[in-house]
């Protein structure tokens, strides 16, 4: 049996690890049990996949998991993020939203509960169909805002280099909030470097584009320094 797992939290993924092993092992008998960092080669054999997820990420398109082999998706969430049933990408529809400050017992419960619906269903993959994906993307604009804010520019900067005034500038950074359900720029820059992470803006990078993708935040930039608490 094979798990994936992908948290950035190192003592929070050792706890998980133990949890899952106690889940699964013994069910086991003769077979091996698997537990290792999500990784693209390991996709076609993953029997559960479990994410924890940034504030706002659970929205984009997740194109990895579009062809995959039925099986249970964790994803784990802060509670107040978690969306309804119909925001969800179709690439990820069937996935079990878990708050990540859930009790182990309790967080143990779920996931035994969805691995035996996943046996029981003996399903095979179908397919997913993009059409009518509740999925959200990003304009031309805030393409480029975005590029500029994982730049590390302040607020009057970006605001030249888009040729508008600062407060435009604040007023399009609050949409792109808004639209992902973001609640400070502490959740926004942890959303911009998932997302950043996942490549989604690489359909409009140019090589002059790339480079600024992969700047370090400048040491002086305004509000866009991750705060310690958010490490």
């Amino acid at each position: 049996m094979n798990i994936s797992i992908r948290c950035s939290d190192n003592m929070y993924k050792f706890g998980l690890t133990a949890l899952l092993r106690e889940i699964f092992s013994p069910e086991m008998a003769q077979q091996t049990l698997s537990i290792q960092n999500v990784h693209s080669k390991n996709r076609p054999t993953d029997d559960v996949v479990i994410l924890m997820f940034s504030p706002g990420e659970h929205y984009l398109c997740h194109a990895e998991f579009f062809t995959r082999s039925p099986g249970l998706i964790v994803g784990l969430i802060d509670r107040e993020h978690i969306p309804a049933r119909g925001e969800v990408p179709s690439c990820i529809n069937h996935i079990v939203f878990i708050p990540h400050d859930t009790s182990a017992s309790q967080m143990g419960a779920v996931i035994k509960h969805h691995w035996s619906l996943v046996k029981n269903a003996n399903s095979i993959n179908k397919g997913r169909s993009c059409l009518g994906c509740p999925h959200k993307t990003f304009s031309a604009q805030q393409h480029q805002l975005i590029r500029l804010l994982l730049s590390g520019l302040t607020s009057k900067q970006i605001g030249l280099h888009m040729h508008i005034c600062q407060k435009t500038v604040l007023a399009h950074r609050r949409a792109l909030m808004n639209k992902f359900r973001l609640r400070s720029d502490c959740e926004l820059l942890q959303f911009l470097n998932a997302a950043q992470e996942k490549r989604v803006f690489s359909a409009e990078k140019t090589a002059a584009s790339e480079e600024t993708l992969t700047r370090p935040v400048a040491a002086g930039a305004e509000l866009y320094m991750i705060p310690a608490s958010c490490k």
